[in-house]
């Protein structure tokens, strides 16, 4: 097994071996992408991914399945994963389709729903940039709108001191 970062053409390489998998089992699967894998996939934004943080369907199928392509692209066995679903909002919607196949559809969550984890988490190596990026491309420039947003898909969960702090910084250079 190696460490590498996942680039586009790796993961869509990965999603045709997965849907392959599913397809032999008479299965159709279904992955909603956040955080890296969603700026590589969706936005170009990144270059590479350490894995694919997701949500997906059916649970068992699917994540044996991604278990054998692993093995055989001599990916981490936690290529795809879902350690950090419980980041996610139950309000992120369906997202858009950014690989289709007859046996499995990737979609990314939405734009303000990767804005709102990303603030919410806000790690300053590895968020500020990804948070640079969706405010710019959102057109937001202010900590007003910020908030909307995460109070949109998180209504009882208040920023931290760490997301302010970091989220001023931010919207200093934006």
């Amino acid at each position: 097994m190696t460490d590498r970062l996942l680039d586009r053409k790796q993961l869509t390489r990965a999603f045709t071996a997965l849907a392959s998998k599913l397809q032999k089992q008479g299965v159709v699967g279904e992955v909603h992408v956040f955080v890296g894998a969603a700026m590589v996939l969706a936005f170009n934004a990144r270059e590479a991914t350490r894995d694919v943080d997701a949500l997906f369907e059916p649970d068992t199928q699917v994540i044996s399945a991604a278990h054998e392509v692993a093995k055989e692209l001599r990916l981490p066995k936690s290529w795809l994963n879902n350690q950090a679903s419980s980041y996610v909002s139950s309000r992120a919607g369906r997202g858009t389709p950014v690989f289709d196949h007859p046996n499995l559809r990737v979609m990314v969550t939405p734009t303000e729903h990767l804005l709102a984890m990303k603030v919410r988490a806000a790690r300053a190596l590895r968020d500020a940039q990804d948070i640079r990026f969706l405010l710019k491309r959102l057109d937001i420039s202010s900590m007003s709108e910020v908030l909307k947003v995460v109070a949109q898909y998180f209504p009882d969960d208040p920023l931290s001191e760490r997301s302010r702090l970091l989220l001023e910084d931010i919207l200093l250079t934006v």
